[in-house]
C-alpha cells in the first residue's frame, strides 16, 4: 500500500519566475545559452569530467570554447562528463541528465523555450542549490542523492499555484486533493510519496533552513524511502508577508 507523509510550515515574503519547455523536450538555461534535460544521455566525446551537482554542467560547458555538450551522472556523488564533437543522439537514461551548448553544438539549436527560467518557478541556480542542499544533508546521514522527476516537479508546481491563489499554506488542495492525488495526477505512480511546504521564505537558502531545523521536514528530507524530488515556487504578493508558496514533492516509483 502506499505510503504519504506531509508537513507544513510557515515563515515571511519572497519573488519567483516561471519556466516553459522547449518543443523539442530540452529546456533552456545559462542565461539561454543552453539546452538539458532530464533522464537522458549523450554516449562518447568525453576530453574532461567535473564533480558537481548537475545545474553547474551547463554553465561550465559554456564557459569552455571546446566544449559542444555534456552529460551528468551520480558517479562519485554526481559528475559531469564534457564532450566535444558531433552530438550523438539523445537517449533516455534514468537519473542522468544531459544537455547541449546552443549555437556551438553541431546538430543545431533544438532548445528556443525561455531563457534562464524552468518549469519549477524556481531559477536554475535555485533549482540547483535547493537539489545540492538536499543531497548534501542525505550524504552526510549515508543516505542516496534524489534525482528530479519532472512529474513531481509539475505536481509541485501546480500545489504551490493553488496555495499562492487562495494565499493559504496547505497539503490540501482547494479541489479537496492531497499530495498522492496530486503526482497520480501527473502520471507518477508512487510507491511512497511525501511532502514538505512553507510559506513566506524569501530565498532557498531560508526554506531550506527552516524545514532542516523542523523535525517533521527533516525526516521527509531524509526519507530513506524515496528516489526522487520535484520543487515548486510561486508568489503571489497579494497574500502580504505570505507572498511565496514553497512545495518540495518527494517520491519512489512502484
Amino acid at each position: 500500500m502506499p505510503r504519504i507523509a506531509t508537513v507544513a510550515l510557515l515563515a515571511v515574503s519572497a519573488i519567483t519566475t516561471l519556466w516553459a519547455p522547449t518543443t523539442s523536450g530540452f529546456w533552456t538555461g545559462s542565461q539561454g545559452r543552453v539546452a538539458w534535460d532530464h533522464n537522458c544521455d549523450f554516449y562518447g566525446h568525453d576530453y574532461r569530467s567535473m564533480k558537481a551537482i548537475p545545474a553547474v554542467c551547463g554553465d561550465v560547458c559554456a564557459n569552455d570554447a571546446a566544449c559542444t555538450h555534456w552529460s551528468w551522472n551520480n558517479y562519485k556523488g554526481g559528475t559531469c562528463w564534457f564532450k566535444t564533437g558531433d552530438r550523438s543522439t539523445k537517449i533516455a537514461k534514468w537519473g542522468t541528465n544531459c544537455g547541449y551548448v546552443l549555437g556551438r553544438s553541431v546538430q543545431g539549436q533544438e532548445g528556443k523555450g525561455q531563457a534562464g527560467k524552468t518549469n519549477s518557478g524556481l531559477s536554475p541556480s535555485e533549482m540547483g542549490e535547493m537539489l545540492g542542499r538536499i543531497n548534501a544533508y542525505r550524504s552526510q546521514h549515508g543516505l542516496a542523492a534524489l534525482t528530479i522527476d519532472n512529474q513531481l516537479v509539475s505536481a509541485a508546481l501546480l500545489h504551490s499555484q493553488d496555495q499562492a491563489n487562495n494565499c493559504r499554506m496547505t497539503h490540501g488542495g482547494s479541489n479537496g486533493s492531497k499530495v498522492g492525488d496530486r503526482i497520480s495526477a501527473q502520471g507518477y505512480q508512487f510507491a511512497t510519496a511525501a511532502e514538505n511546504v512553507a510559506a513566506g521564505q524569501e530565498t532557498v537558502d531560508n526554506v531550506m533552513t527552516s524545514w532542516w531545523n523542523s523535525p517533521g521536514h527533516r525526516a521527509n528530507l531524509l526519507n530513506k524511502d524515496v528516489k526522487n524530488v520535484g520543487f515548486g515556487k510561486v508568489v503571489n504578493n497579494g497574500c502580504g508577508n505570505f507572498a511565496t508558496y514553497w512545495t518540495q514533492d518527494f517520491g519512489q516509483l512502484q
